[in-house]
């Protein structure tokens, strides 16, 4: 039995879809898996057990799919992108079922389960449990306590998407000063603009006397799990990285602003609460606020947050 995956763009995603691809591992546990996609869904799935993987190159992409339809006949095809080149990459492989899923179906519920029924439906039949799985296995399953007996607070303040879906730098320096005395800060990020807001945040603590350990593009996705798993506190904006918080079950608060929080939510963690205002204007769902107020996020301050996470017993 021979799968094919064209696997979510973004790590976001890709950890939401975990739970209808392990649902697939499931039902057809001897089954060899090809993935296709980015370098981040990549690199999520690399330790999925039997598997491959081959790295999209957008200029090539259907090049590199009639090279799988010359080597390889397909039981099942799946993407879970919907875009018309996924949609191309898929009608040119050998296979003898194929499915896409559809964005356009709108529904007002979870990605998680958008995805488990895609797959449900596509093969007939229920998975259970529907769980967020890592292929990823963090080294830690509980938080850390240094030597120093501080814990650690683990703040994340970038978000692919774009602009409006950032928490003020200010605010994350805040936060992570209430906290100082009891917690280890760390600074959780990619590369780029992340890159330079951390580094923000960074200067910011120092002034003040609070010394952070800047982590961002310094971590594989592997080290970034284990961090996260190792925080005892976890403060991040709606992003991939928060799916990953989800997936582990760590003691989480997430910052929503344009954003629908009940489509993208932390899927079924109980140390997760979520926190945000209700403006008329929201969720725009704009990668830049179309106000240029930015009021979801600016006007959900500081201290709002701390109460939040002093919620957590710490």
């Amino acid at each position: 039995m021979k799968i094919f995956i064209n696997l979510p763009t973004w790590l976001g995603d890709c950890v939401m879809a975990s739970a209808a691809i392990y649902g697939i591992k499931e039902k057809f546990k001897e089954a060899e898996f090809i993935f296709f996609g980015s370098f981040v869904a990549g690199e999520f799935f690399k330790d999925f057990p039997n598997s491959s993987f081959i790295l999209e190159n957008k200029k090539r992409r259907y090049l590199q799919a009639l090279f799988l339809r010359k080597n390889h006949q397909f039981n099942l095809a799946f993407s879970f992108r919907s875009a018309l080149s996924a949609k191309l990459i898929l009608k040119l492989l050998k296979a003898k079922k194929k499915f896409c899923f559809d964005k356009t179906i709108i529904k007002e519920e979870h990605q998680v389960l958008k995805y488990l029924n895609f797959i449900e439906n596509a093969l007939s039949f229920k998975i259970s449990p529907q769980t967020l799985q890592l292929p990823i296995k963090a080294k830690f399953n509980a938080p850390l306590t240094l030597k120093n007996g501080k814990k650690i607070l683990a703040l994340n303040p970038g978000a692919s998407y774009g602009s409006a879906k950032r928490w003020e730098e200010e605010y994350f320096a805040k936060v992570g000063l209430y906290f100082a005395k009891s917690h280890e800060i760390i600074l959780l990020g990619a590369g780029g603009e992340e890159a330079k807001i951390c580094t923000k945040i960074s200067e910011i603590l120092a002034q003040n006397g609070v010394k952070a350990k800047n982590l961002c593009n310094k971590t594989s996705i592997h080290t970034l799990t284990q961090n996260i798993a190792l925080s005892d506190l976890f403060l991040t904006n709606d992003s991939g990285t928060m799916h990953l918080g989800a997936a582990l079950g760590v003691k989480m608060l997430v910052l929503f602003g344009p954003t629908k929080f009940t489509q993208t939510s932390p899927w079924q963690s109980k140390n997760a609460k979520i926190i945000h205002l209700n403006l008329a204007c929201m969720p725009c769902m704009k990668r830049v606020c179309p106000l240029k107020h930015h009021r979801c996020m600016k006007d959900l301050n500081p201290q709002m947050v701390i109460e939040k996470l002093k919620e957590f017993k710490t």
